[in-house]
């Protein structure tokens, strides 16, 4: 099974949009698809038509248990579209990341979603992590059980920038937890025809290079339309050009020569010696305000990783704006 992680700390970039139909449009292949809601907002839930009141167990419940639970025998997931598994998750997701969560002692604790999908491997070709927009305990068990992050950012003037530091912090978090993660920068909400989306989109290509996925998920009502009527966008617009942007981007992911971890059990492979435990500690604060600074460990290792030159590339792009602004005046 391979596992894609959906990672993005800025909200607003089609992160829930793209792990949904990104899983429906592999589903709709006959290829077994998990789709693991992470986030507490509980949005995939919603998006493929599953009420929240009628969710008895979520993923948090199955995250406390460990991976001898048997909720993933019974319980726990749902079948919303053919061949495809849902994962879901109640309010409830957020208490783990509590300073005084249930996991707070467990050794264990960054393992337990590794452990969860090891037991699952054999009834899935793929699964997809739909994570949270900050950087906590639930996204280290993400990035600590994912093959490859896909990291969604929509093409406006600040986008560019916070992918920059969203790519460097997993790639702190990965070399914290000594794992080989792939990276891809997916460029979504692409407006057609736009000035703006095009000196982004360059931008990006720029900074990026060969980890832009070379593929694109414009602009479209019709997943907003699809997502309030409770589907995936293989169900409510089959032949819409907002499906033939996921079949690209599955076509693209499934041409990638990436092996996947699972076979092997990858929850007992990692280094049981909690070397990261501090780190640990200071990324599993609540995140009540969104303003809040990164812990002090990771900002330091993104201090020494980020990309230089994207104050200059986004002025560029702030020129090329005033200058279209002015031959409009006159």
């Amino acid at each position: 099974m391979r596992v894609m992680a959906i990672v993005n700390q800025k909200g607003g970039s089609g992160k829930t949009t793209t792990a949904v139909n990104l899983a429906a449009v592999l589903a709709a292949r006959s290829q077994r698809t998990l789709l693991v809601d992470l986030d507490p907002q509980g949005h995939c839930g919603l998006a493929l038509g599953v009420p929240s009141t009628r969710i008895e167990f979520g993923i948090e419940d199955a995250l406390r248990q460990g991976s001898g639970t048997s909720l993933l025998d019974d319980g726990l997931l749902w079948e919303p579209c053919p061949g495809l598994a849902l994962a879901p998750c109640t309010v409830k997701l957020a208490l783990l990341e509590a300073p005084d969560g249930p996991l707070r002692d467990a050794p264990d604790r960054d393992r337990r979603l590794a452990g969860i999908l090891d037991r699952l491997s054999s009834h899935f070709q793929w699964c997809v992590i739909d994570c949270p927009p900050h950087i906590g305990l639930l996204v280290f068990n993400a990035l600590r059980a994912c093959d490859e992050a896909i990291i969604p950012i929509e093409t406006g003037y600040f986008a560019l920038r916070a992918a920059e530091r969203q790519v460097a912090t997993i790639r702190a978090v990965a070399d914290r937890i000594q794992r080989k993660i792939a990276i891809h920068v997916l460029p979504t909400l692409v407006r057609d025809g736009s000035r703006i989306s095009q000196d982004i989109l360059a931008a990006i290509d720029r900074t990026f290079g060969a980890d832009v996925v070379p593929t694109t998920i414009r602009e479209h009502d019709v997943l907003r339309e699809a997502a309030g009527f409770g589907q995936a966008v293989t169900q409510y617009a089959p032949t819409s050009d907002a499906r033939r942007d996921f079949e690209r981007l599955a076509d693209w992911i499934i041409s990638r020569d990436i092996v996947a971890q699972r076979a092997g059990g990858i929850s007992s492979a990692c280094n049981p010696s909690d070397r990261d435990a501090v780190v640990m500690s200071q990324l599993a604060a609540p995140r009540a305000n969104t303003r809040s600074v990164e812990p002090p460990i990771v900002e330091m290792e993104l201090n020494q990783r980020e990309p230089r030159g994207v104050e200059s590339r986004l002025g560029e792009v702030a020129q090329r704006l005033r200058a279209a602004k002015m031959d409009q005046a006159s």
